[in-house]
């Protein structure tokens, strides 16, 4: 519906713009007449004349959407001398044609100073109203950008909330079973449970919130890290880093940002039959967090290929959580080379 009333408000301006042109500054023929001692002014208008009017309105129409819909794309992205640049040349070229147009129909009297100081203000005129347009509509994507976020923000949190009572139930059983492996000295399998349940209790209530401590989101890796060792023997070919440097105490990230890269490691880069490994590097320095995650890469199966896929989803969301929450604020690169998958993520922060 809002693109209809753009488009009519459009047609609107240029009939009306259209009218005050040809009727105003267009070239006439006047006649007078004096009947019964009243004089009557006669206008008319020839053939070269509408023709005239026409290629020039045709030619303020291509510098106003040419400006709206072309240049506007540098203005946005806050290329402001580029777009002024190209602006001032388009200008200086319709203008010129505009100029060799009233030459050519209308001849060389026509080209006087006062035409040439009209034609200038006219144009500028329709350059300063196609500004305005290119600031309306950059003032509908923004707000309809918020609109959006606001909206999936609210999704969110209603899919959050049904995804917390399956938890809520997984997490008393998890306690329970804890409570039976402690009673029979089952260490190893009581230590998995523990580390199961920390994992838990930080996805159920720390990753709610907008912002969460680094500090947080490093304990919630270890234990994932620990978690995993569970599975492997001390003498199995695995080698396994978290390496962190810098102050990392007081720093706000998203939650649950780091996590899928280091359980992508995990699902692809370990296999316990060949020598294998992952070496994860988190370092703050002047505002950046610099986070490195390299692991080795094993020989996919059937079972490999649906954890790819799925795996695939993961990197997925957080490459599109990143664009919305760190917009010019994250570089991530993402690579594979001699059978090592490397995940370079810098972020910045306040």
């Amino acid at each position: 519906m809002k693109r209809y009333i753009e488009i009519v408000l459009n047609i609107l301006f240029w009939l009306i713009c259209f009218y005050l042109i040809f009727s105003i500054i267009s070239p006439k023929n006047r006649e007078v007449e004096i009947i019964n001692g009243t004089e009557i002014v006669k206008i008319s208008y020839d053939g070269m004349s509408v023709l005239g009017t026409i290629i020039g309105f045709v030619l303020k129409m291509g510098l106003y959407y040419f400006n709206v819909y072309f240049l506007s794309k540098y203005f946005n992205k806050k290329q402001f001398k580029t777009y002024f640049v190209f602006l001032f040349v388009a200008s200086i070229i319709t203008i010129g044609i505009e100029l060799l147009k009233n030459r050519i129909i209308y001849g060389e009297e026509f080209i006087l100073f006062e035409t040439f100081i009209a034609t200038i203000w006219l144009y500028m005129f329709f350059v300063g109203i196609s500004f305005v347009h290119i600031i309306i509509l950059r003032w509908q994507k923004e707000e309809a950008l918020k609109q959006k976020l606001k909206e999936d923000k609210l999704t969110a949190e209603l899919q959050l909330l049904k995804s917390q009572i399956n938890p809520h139930f997984l997490f008393n059983a998890l306690n329970n079973l804890l409570s039976i492996a402690e009673k029979h000295k089952q260490t190893e399998v009581s230590s998995g449970i523990a580390q199961l349940s920390e994992l838990l209790r930080f996805l159920l209530h720390d990753t709610s919130d907008e912002t969460i401590l680094l500090s947080k989101e490093i304990e919630f890796i270890e234990h994932y890290i620990q978690l995993n060792k569970l599975r492997f023997d001390t003498n199995d070919p695995i080698s396994i880093a978290f390496k962190k440097k810098g102050d990392l105490s007081n720093i706000d990230i998203a939650p649950a940002l780091l996590i899928p890269f280091v359980e992508n490691a995990f699902k692809h880069g370990i296999d316990i039959y060949n020598k294998s490994f992952i070496d994860i590097n988190l370092i703050a320095n002047n505002n950046t967090i610099h986070f490195v995650c390299r692991n080795s890469l094993k020989e996919k199966s059937n079972t490999d290929a649906m954890l790819t896929k799925n795996s695939g989803i993961g990197l997925q969301n957080v490459k599109r959580r990143l664009d919305i929450l760190y917009p010019n604020k994250h570089d991530l690169n993402i690579s594979e080379t001699d059978n090592t998958y490397i995940v370079d993520l810098k972020l910045a922060y306040d």
